[in-house]
């Protein structure tokens, strides 16, 4: 099981939206009193593998990153209630890969 340290927010151009998911991410974590985890927000050109533990992503551009292995999909990227339910179950995910739509 890959434990979650790095959280990273994805949307096509790395600005608008992957920000404000970035920032929703934080409070989720300030909620649930998550500490230790790190969580940036990126363009699709700037995904490396190697920098995340999860990745969340729009449901728009989520075709363009199906090969990375722990993701969850956003249908609604500023609905707080979809992003809490998502993100709860990646964090008791006991898998290596996952995708949670």
């Amino acid at each position: 099981m890959v434990e979650i340290k790095h959280i990273m927010c994805c949307c096509g151009g790395g600005m608008g939206s992957s920000f404000m998911v970035q920032l929703n991410v934080q409070k989720y974590l300030k909620q649930h009193g998550i500490t230790g985890v790190e969580v940036e927000h990126v363009s699709l050109g700037e995904i490396s593998a190697q920098k995340f533990d999860l990745l969340v992503v729009a449901r728009d551009i989520v075709y363009q990153l199906r090969d990375y292995p722990r993701i969850v999909e956003l249908y609604k990227i500023m609905d707080m209630k979809e992003l809490t339910e998502k993100l709860d179950k990646a964090f008791a995910e006991t898998e290596d890969t996952y995708h949670i739509k």
